[in-house]
């Protein structure tokens, strides 16, 4: 089936106390985040558990998480939580702590983001009313907006998708997705179905978020609502990169004044869209119709070729971002 961005809307009658999901929560030096983080949790009224592991971190993650563990008992399972836990990098540690959940509907959470009260209630909600409309057995993700926050908190952006101009395509397709995904891992809820067509992922898959999003776009649904469920915070450790700019005339500006930094953002973007199109169209090939899986192929070359083939391949398998800002600067600078 494909995925869709769908008007599915959540109600607080799909959250009860008997509702039992499992809040995956990876940790890399999060010392400073954590308690912050799970004691918001205590307003959540469900049965909720907390699923963290630290990551080998060089701070007192894991004494943080060990503290927290005492005090919630049955509430938080920490993997590996017995000594040292060796650094595996974003990829492995969420292999581990997904690996480990046990409820039928699943949260990912970064220490550092703040939900907001609608967070649990409107994605969980999404998730049982697309289950109830397309059965259990498909794989489903939910991805929300997201305010963008520094340090102190101050508003950088109003939506995520925005500032990133990432929004949802007018078209979502399995390509599409390849180049860019709109799912912001910390508002995301997934199913069980996903987590079986999408665990383990390979070491060429770049981001947790990216991977589910193109498991569900492909094999089942991927909905994105435009409510904003979480104050996203940007600081120095972040694993993700400030987009290159927001408006035309920013980016012009930065085109001009360094060409060489801008073709290296894209030649980034693409490198990494690359790796994990060709992880996929590897694990995926006899189930992708024969378009997509030319497409995801045709991605995974990109570095072998030549500029104007790849310019070619853009337009032959449409191969492009969710914004036209954005598709002008990958056709200069492919």
């Amino acid at each position: 089936m494909a995925g869709f961005k769908g008007s599915l809307t959540s109600e607080t009658k799909y959250l009860h106390s008997d509702t039992q999901i499992d809040i995956v929560f990876p940790c890399y030096n999060a010392a400073q985040w954590i308690d912050h983080f799970i004691e918001d949790l205590s307003t959540l009224d469900c049965a909720w558990r907390l699923v963290a592991r630290d990551d080998g971190s060089a701070d007192a993650t894991a004494d943080v998480l060990r503290k927290w563990r005492d005090r919630l008992g049955p509430r938080m399972l920490l993997v590996d939580g017995e000594g040292p836990s060796p650094n595996l990098g974003i990829i492995g540690n969420y292999n581990k702590v997904l690996a480990a959940t046990t409820a039928p509907w699943i949260l990912t959470a970064d220490p550092d983001d703040r939900w907001l009260p609608n967070r649990v209630a409107l994605t969980l909600g999404a998730l049982r009313a697309a289950e109830a409309k397309f059965g259990e057995h498909t794989p489903i993700a939910i991805s929300t907006d997201a305010q963008v926050v520094d340090h102190e908190g101050r508003l950088v952006a109003a939506s995520y998708w925005r500032w990133t101009r990432s929004g949802p395509p007018a078209r979502s397709s399995t390509r599409r997705t390849a180049m860019e995904s709109a799912a912001l891992g910390s508002t995301m809820a997934v199913n069980r179905a996903l987590l079986a067509q999408a665990l383990p992922m390979p070491p060429g898959a770049v981001y947790q978020d990216w991977w589910m999003a193109l498991v569900a776009i492909a094999f089942g649904q991927l909905i994105l609502l435009p409510d904003i469920t979480m104050r996203y915070l940007r600081h120095g450790a972040n694993a993700t990169k400030d987009p290159f700019t927001s408006s035309l005339s920013g980016a012009l500006g930065r085109l001009v004044s360094a060409p060489t930094s801008a073709r290296q953002r894209v030649q980034h973007v693409l490198g990494q869209a690359s790796r994990q199109a060709g992880a996929f169209a590897d694990i995926h090939a006899a189930r992708l119709p024969a378009d997509e899986l030319a497409a995801l192929k045709a991605l995974a070359r990109f570095p072998q070729l030549g500029p104007l083939e790849r310019r070619l391949a853009l337009v032959r398998h449409g191969l492009w971002f969710n914004s036209s800002l954005k598709n002008i600067g990958l056709f200069l600078l492919a």
